[in-house]
């Protein structure tokens, strides 16, 4: 098999170890937010810095061996979340001091680089590969999107757990470590924000690349309809508060169904699709 691990065991051994960076540091969040443990409280945050460099490192040897690219593969995709969603949640604890939603960021960037890095030693490397910086503003901007969504989605999840635990006045685990509802409102609307910027730029780099390269745009194709659909639906998010009064609970729920919609579609087109642009691995 023509694998790019395979082919380099220092890089497969480097692959390995963010997973395993990934999940050591989901662990000691874990267990700092359930079980309040001074050892994990004391280098969680430090760990996940090496996690972060660790990644950035694994991705800079990766894409530097000749011949390989980060390109639209869904493989690639899953591990470019992981590290932007990590690194988003890193600078918000560094500029709020708050570190009382990393356990639920995490463990799911830590699931997205794990599934990435199984997948990655299963799947052959071929040379096709996407370039151009309208190609590369488009696709980067898609993954901070991807990553903006989950987080609202995981934010509007924890909103409803710590409101419905209010409203049971059952002042428990939840009441006791999370942040309260208005802050947690306030992380919600601005990875909402976030993400509604960054499906601009995706969908707007995206045509002016085809455009340059002289492509037919087809309007109808289901990937190009899906993303404009959440990019509406997510301009709306934004709008119908002020101007409907409509409150965070109700809207919760539509990040939260966006959130595990995408995430389904991602891991169908694992299975069925190797890529979002029909270029391969």
């Amino acid at each position: 098999m023509n694998n790019i691990l395979l082919n380099n065991l220092p890089l497969l051994a480097l692959n390995q170890l963010v997973s395993i960076l990934y999940l050591v540091t989901t662990f000691l969040y874990g267990a700092h937010f359930f079980r309040d443990m001074p050892l994990a409280k004391k280098y969680k945050q430090p760990l996940l810095v090496v996690t972060v460099l660790t990644h950035v490192v694994y991705l800079g040897l990766l894409t530097s061996l000749e011949g390989y690219k980060i390109n639209y593969s869904t493989v690639n995709l899953m591990t470019m979340v992981g590290l932007t969603l990590t690194i988003t949640y890193l600078f918000t604890e560094f500029t709020t001091k708050s570190d009382k939603t990393g356990f639920f960021i995490i463990s799911f960037a830590a699931g997205a680089q794990l599934i990435s890095s199984i997948l990655t030693t299963q799947i052959q490397t071929t040379g096709i590969t996407f370039s151009g910086v309208g190609i590369g503003v488009h696709l980067i901007a898609a993954i901070f999107g991807f990553s903006a969504i989950a987080i609202a989605g995981i934010y509007s999840i924890i909103y409803l757990l710590l409101f419905r635990q209010i409203q049971q006045n059952r002042f428990e685990l939840l009441f006791q470590r999370l942040p309260n509802l208005e802050i947690l409102e306030k992380l919600t609307m601005h990875a909402v924000s976030l993400g509604f910027l960054f499906l601009t730029i995706t969908i707007f780099a995206g045509i002016m690349e085809q455009r340059a390269s002289g492509e037919a745009i087809t309007l109808f194709e289901p990937k190009l309809v899906t993303l404009v659909i959440i990019w509406l639906l997510y301009g709306t998010g934004i709008l119908i508060k002020p101007i409907i009064g409509w409150d965070i609970k109700h809207m919760a729920y539509l990040f939260i169904f966006l959130f595990l919609f995408i995430t389904i579609l991602i891991v169908l087109m694992m299975f069925f699709s190797p890529t979002f642009h029909g270029s391969t691995f």
